[in-house]
């Protein structure tokens, strides 16, 4: 199942430079053959229709969410902001001038980031100066940094906004209901995925267990004229599985694009470690070509 594999990539980025990342996510009536002689004619017993199997109510669920690829968005690409002084200040517990070289040098990195919606998002870090003398290291350790928050980021949220969160049943999927509601379990290549849904096919908590990491992600949405579009992953997880818990919240709001919706700001919050705002702008998109219409 494609969702247990992004699932399990999800959970698999490594903790990089400035922070943690969370995973280094109807029943047909039997037909009834013709009798020889026809039954008498009196009215026939009221009968209540059969309840069809929990596979074909689930298949219902993804149509009650925002899925932008369906409606042919291909790609995004937009400059990304970051308050590179506030960053400094937190982590150095210093008032960062502003004619502090560090500072000088990072601001005149430009950020932008691509994605595909299908696999991980691509941080560009373009610079126009160099780092100051001695600060190569630290630097370029923010840049891996903040390059692997981006993949980890993307990796998961690609997953809530292509449906493969809510898939489609198929033959590696086992899906039971109870009067909570509904649960999908899928297991495939050392990766084991249980997610759970309300009555009313709300997607409230996704369980990834692998060999080196066991996750819990808890995503919660806004409902939207376009189905529902997630807002916020809490995620919690233990790497490896026999390790301590830690939690990353993950919160998106988003702006209007061309009649997608794309994300305008992202906070990132590691428990007891750190927390990252970052603003998206000047976004723009691609689109799937579509088919040209049929003439005479």
């Amino acid at each position: 199942m494609r969702a247990c594999r992004m699932m399990a990539r999800m959970t698999c980025r490594k903790t990089c430079a400035i922070l943690c990342l969370a995973a280094c996510l109807a029943a047909a009536p039997s037909r009834v053959g013709a009798q020889a002689t026809p039954a008498p004619a009196t009215p026939a017993p009221a009968t209540t229709p059969a309840t069809p199997p929990a596979n074909t109510r689930f298949i219902a669920a993804r149509a009650l969410y925002y899925t932008p690829t369906v409606q042919g968005l291909k790609s995004f690409r937009c400059n990304v902001d970051f308050d590179w002084k506030d960053f400094l200040s937190r982590y150095s517990g210093n008032d960062v001038k502003d004619d502090n070289p560090v500072l000088q040098y990072l601001r005149s990195v430009k950020l932008i980031v691509t994605d595909d919606l299908n696999g991980d998002g691509h941080l560009e870090w373009t610079a126009t100066g160099t780092p100051p003398a001695g600060k190569e290291d630290s630097i370029a350790k923010m840049k891996d940094g903040m390059q692997q928050m981006m993949v980890g980021f993307f990796s998961s949220w690609n997953a809530y906004l292509n449906g493969n969160m809510v898939p489609l049943p198929d033959s590696t999927t086992t899906i039971t209901e109870s009067p909570d509601g509904f649960k999908l379990h899928a297991a495939a290549g050392g990766t084991d995925v249980t997610e759970l849904f309300d009555k009313n096919l709300l997607l409230t908590e996704a369980h990834v267990v692998q060999p080196t990491s066991d996750v819990f992600a808890y995503p919660t949405y806004d409902d939207t004229p376009d189905g529902r579009l997630v807002s916020s992953i809490r995620t919690v997880f233990r790497q490896p599985p026999t390790a301590p818990p830690a939690e990353l919240n993950i919160r998106v709001t988003y702006a209007p694009v061309q009649n997608f919706r794309l994300p305008q700001q992202l906070d990132y919050e590691l428990k007891n470690v750190g927390a990252f705002e970052f603003k998206f702008t000047d976004c723009s998109v691609q689109t799937a070509a579509r088919a040209p219409d049929k003439t005479d």
